[in-house]
């Protein structure tokens, strides 16, 4: 049960294949895969910047995880979130969970990004050719 904040790229298909063999035995081995985006509405991006607090992240993170792996029976589960300045096309969130049945993987996952969207703390920046905009909070 891992999670990990870092500024490098990663590649999903090794980090996938490894977390798989892992978890052998798990009935559902489930994952997501977040993107910076070409477009916000109608203006081309050109890079996106991603800000946080580490120690207000983890702690943060800790807690969401706490009250998630009470609600749910989860074997296993990395999650991966980038910081720093991410161009289009670039992965910014990677989640993989392991349990014995998808229902609890499914809705884990939909929990916890709910968590990193709306309660974990992190600052976004849009940058555009022309100029750049601070992210709202979206779904």
């Amino acid at each position: 049960m891992t999670v990990k904040f870092q500024s490098e790229n990663f590649e999903v298909g090794n980090i996938l294949e490894n977390f798989s063999i892992k978890n052998c035995e798990s009935g559902s081995i489930i994952s997501f895969l977040g993107k910076v985006r070409k477009y916000s509405g109608k203006n081309k991006i050109k890079s996106m910047d991603i800000e946080f607090y580490e120690k207000m992240a983890d702690y943060q993170t800790k807690l969401a995880l706490d009250q998630l792996l009470k609600e749910f029976k989860i074997q296993d589960f990395l999650i991966i979130h980038r910081y720093g300045n991410l161009k289009p096309g670039e992965n910014i969130i990677l989640i993989i969970v392991a349990s014995e049945h998808r229902k609890d993987g499914l809705e884990f996952i939909q929990k916890i990004l709910i968590f990193f969207k709306k309660k974990i703390t992190f600052w976004k920046k849009e940058n555009f050719k022309e100029f750049s905009k601070w992210v709202r909070e979206q779904d």
